[in-house]
């Protein structure tokens, strides 16, 4: 089957972000057979008339559309993607000889609303959740060789015209603790010119997450548990991109790289073993990190963590589901400043139970760990089937499903304004806190330039320099 794959990701903040999903799904379906090109619209004009034109002149038998976020996930200052999108099926379908060429959904936004939003985008088929196994499985009922009713996450419309979730995601219907996946081929996208625009590489060593944060998607759209790939194969794949593609700077892009910490530590040794000379960040959590492993992953070349803190107050962690106490947190940031291993904590304002006092306690006591830089966003976006989102619902909050369409956040009444005020005072005199949602991002031409110097780095290390604190992620 000639197969037309088409990543729809067009964010660029803070960076380009290679379509790991996508080039996993091309690459399954190439695997099985198929004649797989793609397109990767981060670098194509809106519209994409080349990628219309190709379409017309060279019909496939199968169009893909692989759709990475709803939006930024940023309150006020919030970019909703899904207008676009409606807009690039819409000329997908127009551009298409026939109306029998089947256009199917994929992602890990589509996952997130599947059933809205195949009838929303007029697919005609769905994947939901991870599409190495399905999206092959699927292709081969479309060529009449299987029947579709046992495909994993599969997604259609049914006898009455709206869509219905058929099975549940592969990794529901196959459980396991072991994620037996192999290594995408890299060249399904621009991987070069990635790497200039963005300078890292991503890889996965698990899938999935056990933890249970109440706003979180990774559970739906991964599983509620770790799959772990095993340490030899996530440590091969990192030592072919540097032997073969002359990539040293990746940033492991799992839920959270330190659990389980067994497996984090063997995975660490192994690149230890192999001797490579790479440089790689992680999200972390406070919740059994360790002084000993943040040793060992500092030894594999690790030189920055993204802490996963939310809040540093006590209340408002239980709020959140977190599974880690306020005291674990600073001692976290602590060996983190005694091992000059850089932290970036995330921060999340305005949840269930959040106060002014709260807010003050927790800004109060993460500046006082001395991060290198810290990212703080006002409001929670909620997503379907969340424990936040029943929350919400149960409220009265959201009263509809299709009220997901469009970004929707969680603010605790009353805390919209002082959030907005307390953390621009709060954060413009110190310059390393970086407020997404509330203060413009940095031109992008900054971001190139940045970058095309050969910085490989995530931007936020240079927060830690006097020269660029406020200078990088806020426009005056």
């Amino acid at each position: 089957m000639k197969l037309l794959l088409i990543s729809a990701n067009r964010e660029r903040f803070p960076d380009p972000i290679y379509p790991l999903g996508a080039a996993y799904v091309a690459s399954a379906a190439k695997r099985a057979g198929h004649n797989v090109r793609t397109w990767d619209l981060m670098w194509e004009p809106n519209p994409p008339d080349a990628l219309l034109k190709d379409i017309r002149g060279n019909p496939p038998d199968a169009v893909a559309l692989s759709f990475r976020n709803l939006d930024n996930a940023a309150y006020p200052l919030t970019r909703n993607y899904l207008p676009s999108y409606r807009q690039l099926a819409r000329d997908i379908r127009s551009a298409l000889p026939s109306l029998s060429i089947p256009l199917i959904l994929g992602g890990s936004a589509f996952s997130l609303l599947p059933d809205l939003l195949l009838e929303e985008l007029g697919g005609d088929y769905g994947i939901a959740g991870e599409g190495e196994e399905s999206f092959p499985l699927l292709l081969e009922a479309l060529g009449g060789c299987r029947p579709l009713d046992d495909i994993p996450g599969l997604v259609r419309k049914n006898k009455t015209g709206s869509p219905a979730i058929l099975t549940p995601p592969f990794f529901r219907t196959h459980p396991s603790p072991l994620l037996k996946s192999t290594a995408p081929d890299r060249d399904m996208f621009d991987l070069p010119r990635y790497m200039r625009e963005g300078r890292t590489a991503n890889i996965q060593t698990k899938r999935g997450c056990a933890f249970r944060c109440t706003y979180c998607t990774y559970p739906l759209l991964e599983g509620g548990s770790f799959r772990l790939r095993p340490a030899g194969d996530v440590v091969e794949e990192l030592e072919e991109l540097v032997k073969k593609k002359g990539i040293r700077s990746f940033f492991i892009v799992d839920s959270v790289f330190n659990a389980p910490p067994d497996h984090a530590q063997d995975v660490c040794e192994q690149i230890i073993r192999k001797r490579l000379k790479i440089r790689w960040s992680c999200y972390t959590t406070p919740s059994g990190l360790t002084r000993s492993l943040l040793e060992t992953m500092k030894k594999a070349g690790c030189d920055g963590i993204e802490l996963g803190t939310d809040s540093a107050e006590g209340g408002t962690l239980t709020g959140l589901g977190k599974s880690f106490s306020v005291s674990q947190m600073i001692s976290a940031a602590s060996w983190c400043r005694s091992l000059s291993l850089p932290v970036c904590h995330t921060l999340i304002f305005g949840g269930p139970g959040e106060t002014p006092a709260s807010v003050r306690e927790t800004l109060r006591t993460v500046d006082e760990t001395h991060p290198t830089a810290v990212v703080a966003m006002s409001g929670i976006r909620i997503y379907p089937d969340t424990p936040l989102a029943h929350m919400a619902e149960s409220r009265g909050l959201i009263q509809n499903r299709k009220q997901y369409l469009d970004p929707v956040f969680y603010i605790e009444p009353g805390m919209e304004d002082f959030l907005t005020n307390t953390l621009l005072s709060f954060a413009q005199p110190r310059g390393n806190w970086i407020l997404p949602g509330i203060t413009v991002p940095f031109r992008p031409v900054t971001q190139k330039l940045i970058r095309r110097a050969g910085y490989t780095r995530p931007l936020w290390h240079l927060l830690q320099y006097a020269p660029f604190k406020d200078r990088i992620y806020r426009d005056r």
